[in-house]
């Protein structure tokens, strides 16, 4: 038989998503007032910023599925091996 993962830390991306979220709001909306005043670099650097924090909800948003996924699967298995369907 395989051996159980079980995760020391669960991720709960709720709360820090939202805020990741605000926060490339932010960006994106300080990038389009640099980019209508001209500083077209500065603008571009803040849209970078907010797709690489973008990526990284992404990435973490993925982890926490796999996380989810694998604690299921072990909860189905102890209910069928105690009998509780």
């Amino acid at each position: 038989m395989g051996k159980e993962k079980r995760f020391k830390h669960k991720l709960n991306m709720l709360e820090p998503g939202i805020r990741m979220i605000k926060c490339i709001g932010i960006l994106i909306f300080i990038g389009l007032l640099f980019y209508v005043f001209q500083f077209r670099i500065v603008a571009f650097c803040l849209w970078a910023a907010s797709g690489i924090v973008f990526a990284i909800l992404l990435i973490l948003l993925a982890i926490e599925s796999h996380q989810d996924k694998v604690m299921n699967e072990i909860a189905i298995k102890e209910n069928k091996k105690n009998g509780d369907n």
